[in-house]
């Protein structure tokens, strides 16, 4: 497959981006940075009530709130009934429906695009979703994709973390971690759902060959920040550090840097 060279994006600063007042993630370097990449994505292909949305495996809705903020006819779902529950709490938008349900549930080929944030990690079946999607989609429709580095330096020191979630008991201790390092996960409710692949750069490639789908554009973002925000993000930290870990990740190879965000059709 032929790739094409990553795409420039702007770091988003808190407070940067008018949807940014309809997310948790305005306080997160990270989700704002992949939010964005998502919207500008988004942005290339649909115009704003031009088309229709469909986000897979939503979360409490903290990406599918700021894409209706903007204009765009989106539906969103999840099969963590009480995610679902919050999302619909929260929900301001008419032009915004949440789901509970699993990709069954819905018919990606009824959309103009389909988004899968940070879902593939947490699919043990995750072929098969990519399959479903892709045997669904229409010809001229995109599907954006993000998924972290699983053998970044972030998620290898999760990976403990990761075990211990297959567990009740390990949820708790998870948990109480949590709660003494004062972090937090702004991306769903649902505490059993840890990561169970670790994708490289290649791989993900591969998986795109092996169901026909094309390489329109590409993010790679961050390299060390996201180790910190992990584990410490109520922390102090210098001035600058995670804008400047964001710039320098710019000029990395993909393959190093912390997460990634796709663009494909078929």
């Amino acid at each position: 497959m032929q790739i094409p060279p990553p795409i420039s994006l702007d770091y988003v600063r808190e407070g940067g981006e008018s949807y940014l007042e309809y997310t948790e993630f305005k306080n997160s370097a990270v989700h704002r940075v992949r939010l964005a990449c998502i919207i500008q994505m988004l942005r290339q292909a649909v115009m704003p009530g031009q088309g229709r949305i469909l986000e897979i495996g939503c979360g409490v809705g903290n990406i599918a709130m700021p894409i209706a903020s903007l204009g765009y006819q989106i539906t969103a779902c999840d099969i963590h009934e009480p995610s679902i529950l919050m999302a619909r709490n929260r929900n301001l938008f008419s032009n915004l429906q949440f789901i509970h349900g699993s990709i069954e549930s819905v018919n990606p080929g009824e959309y103009d695009a389909i988004i899968l944030t940070e879902v593939l990690e947490h699919v043990n079946k995750y072929r098969n979703m990519v399959s479903l999607i892709a045997g669904s989609m229409k010809s001229n429709s995109i599907l954006i994709i993000t998924v972290p580095n699983g053998w970044g330096i972030t998620e290898i020191l999760c990976r403990p973390s990761y075990a211990l979630k297959k567990w009740p008991i390990g949820v708790a201790v998870v948990k109480f971690i949590k709660s003494i390092l004062k972090t937090a996960d702004l991306t769903t409710a649902n505490l059993c759902s840890p990561h169970v692949n670790f994708f490289t750069f290649r791989r993900l490639i591969k998986l795109f060959e092996d169901y026909n789908l094309i390489i329109v554009s590409f993010h790679r973002c961050f390299f060390l920040w996201p180790l910190w925000e992990t584990f410490l993000s109520k922390r102090s930290y210098p001035n600058g550090w995670p804008e400047n870990d964001f710039k320098r990740s710019q000029n990395l190879p993909p393959s190093v840097c912390a997460f990634w965000a796709f663009a494909l059709q078929k």
